[in-house]
């Protein structure tokens, strides 16, 4: 790959010059010295942007050809989204956006296609999946898909409850699921059964694709956590389908509050030893909770517990900017924080793709993450950069913006060497 090649260079020039520091005098060879910075410059892809029934291969081309043309290096390319799959199924069913029916074949595959193009022009694929959503809103999914969808699959290991699966996360303990607040029913942390689920999917993305990482999100509570049953069972020592009805769940209990921390810890730690146990240097990143207190407190995600102990390669807090959600100030504020927590890992902030007067406030937000010494940036998303006017030309989207000012020059990401 051209990342490979990009990277001998730099070691070669690098070893050039430092073995003529000494010697001021000696004659210089004459190298012409690649303008190279190690440096993450990542885009978000997700399903929604990409994925319809319209989709074809010349969409994934046009994808690519945009994202390396504007100077990105890495791509989280969005291939898992409540429990299906957007490549050539293992345990889990297609995704329902690429034929508008779950678990049908669309007749090609897009994380292959995306893989061999976007590598051709030396861009990293990341294999970015959701992790505890099992199904968008409050209706079951549909029944009889070839692979079994994992919704199913909790009901026959954890039963129900009221008509609920036990194992979705619980507002309390009178069943009634989270699915309705957000969006998505979730997997309690919980089970066991969903973490090894999880895995399993990704053992196979990692066995059967020439990904250069996984980037997990979602991987946290919804708003104040869980009381499904499993959970009930579990923390009070208990096989995850024993009776729950005979424990009272307590969200201000700090050390409830600590537990679901720690079943979404071990949740990353897994994800860790799977990846970092290839033979290959994978990255595991992940996109976390803007605010970390929030994230901390609210959803039970103790992002920068993950960067301390060292189960995971990097960070991409959510610090996006539309809506005025965040001012430059509080951007600013909340990467430094992360960063001054990195513990010798990799923090990549979020920046937004709207909401922005001009290029400008995009261009500051980057040249600030490199002030602070960040591993990069990664901007949130695709078709953003793409549908709002560029600066300058006229022409639509922030593309030429991104490779003639802050992308002019090239860069690699930089290399995770911690893996064992």
């Amino acid at each position: 790959m051209l990342f490979g090649i990009l990277t001998a260079v730099l070691l070669l020039v690098l070893t050039a010059t430092a073995t003529h520091v000494s010697a001021p005098e000696a004659y210089l060879p004459l190298i012409s010295k690649p303008d190279l910075r190690y440096e993450v410059r990542a885009v978000w892809v997700t399903r929604f942007e990409w994925a319809n029934t319209s989709t074809t291969p010349a969409t994934i081309s046009e994808i690519v050809d945009d994202i390396a043309y504007a100077g990105f290096n890495t791509i989280y390319f969005q291939v898992r989204g409540e429990a299906d799959a957007y490549y050539q199924p293992g345990l889990e069913p297609w995704g329902r956006r690429l034929t508008g029916n779950l678990g049908q074949d669309p007749g090609w595959d897009p994380l292959a296609d995306m893989i061999q193009k976007a590598h051709a022009k030396g861009l990293q694929v990341h294999a970015y999946i959701n992790t505890y959503p099992v199904w968008g809103g409050c209706s079951p999914p549909p029944t009889g898909t070839n692979p079994q969808h994992l919704y199913y699959k909790l009901l026959d290991v954890h039963g129900q409850y009221n008509g609920v699966p036990r194992a979705l996360q619980w507002r309390d303990s009178d069943a009634d699921p989270l699915s309705c607040a957000d969006g998505y029913m979730r997997a309690s942390p919980a089970s066991i059964e969903v973490d090894e689920h999880m895995l399993q999917a990704a053992d196979y993305i990692l066995n059967h694709y020439d990904v250069d990482g996984l980037h997990l999100d979602h991987t946290r509570y919804t708003n104040s956590g869980s009381c499904d049953p499993v959970s009930l069972c579990r923390y009070n020592g208990q096989g995850a389908n024993c009776d729950h009805t005979q424990y009272t769940c307590n969200l201000n209990s700090l050390d409830y509050q600590n537990w679901m921390r720690a079943q979404v810890n071990g949740t990353v730690a897994k994800f860790y030893d799977l990846v970092a146990g290839k033979d290959r240097k994978l990255w595991l990143s992940a996109a976390v909770w803007p605010v970390y207190s929030s994230g901390r407190n609210t959803y039970f995600q103790d992002s920068k517990a993950w960067l301390a102990s060292g189960d995971i390669d990097s960070i991409s807090p959510m610090i996006y900017s539309w809506a005025g959600s965040f001012s430059n100030s509080d951007w600013k504020a909340l990467v430094a924080e992360f960063q001054a927590a990195n513990a010798g890992r990799y923090v990549i902030p979020g920046i937004g793709g709207l909401a922005f007067e001009n290029f400008a406030e995009i261009e500051d937000r980057i040249e600030y993450a490199r002030s602070l010494g960040t591993a990069g940036h990664a901007i949130f998303a695709y078709s953003y950069l793409k549908d709002y006017p560029g600066i300058g030309e006229g022409e639509p989207g922030y593309f030429d913006d991104l490779r003639n000012g802050p992308y002019a020059s090239p860069a690699i990401p930089p290399p995770i060497n911690w893996h064992p």
